[in-house]
């Protein structure tokens, strides 16, 4: 590889980190073809990319970001999974990870600007997907409103309730 073509690389790869919320590198050891193509087609997926990385060239684009925090996470045959939607990523990692064990170990990575290590990974994927978190949120804004017009729904109600027990009393 030329000099101009590392630097064409670091700089694809500091364009990918610095546009990703989430980015986790896994270590691929022993993956056969068909392995390595099933691991790619769970991360596309998810809606991310799976990218298999040379460390110097990667550890050249973490410093240039100011990530130097992850520079330990890079050691042996590196992936970098990258993605705007990082449950849905480490759902799929983990889970290919509980399929395949010997063949894909989780290092860490970054959720925007915490590190992750393996088992902040596997925390991650146990959190409920956007869809359930956005229902849950709009859930607890709507509760107080849904509670005061039941509330007032309830005066005139009672007021009905007497007046009809009142008629049925007199006939």
């Amino acid at each position: 590889m030329t000099r101009e073509e590392k630097r064409t690389v670091v700089a694809e790869l500091t364009q990918t980190l610095s546009a990703a919320d989430c980015a986790l590198f896994v270590n691929m050891i022993g993956q056969t073809v068909a392995e390595t193509t099933e691991l790619r087609r769970r991360v596309r997926g998810s809606d991310s990319s799976l990218r298999q990385v040379k460390n110097t060239l990667t550890r050249l684009a973490l410093t240039e970001l100011g990530r130097e925090a992850a520079l330990h996470l890079l050691d042996g045959p590196t992936a970098l999974a990258t993605t705007a939607h990082p449950v849905e990523l480490s759902r799929a990692l983990v889970a290919f990870t509980k399929d395949y064990e010997d063949k894909l170990q989780i290092r860490g990575g970054w959720l925007f600007d915490k590190i992750l290590d393996s088992q902040g990974v596997v925390e991650l994927s146990k959190c409920p997907p956007m869809p359930e978190m956005r229902a849950r949120t709009l859930g607890l804004f709507t509760a107080p409103m849904a509670n005061f017009l039941s509330l007032l729904s309830q005066v005139p109600a009672k007021f009905v309730r007497v007046l009809a027990a009142k008629a049925a009393r007199e006939g």
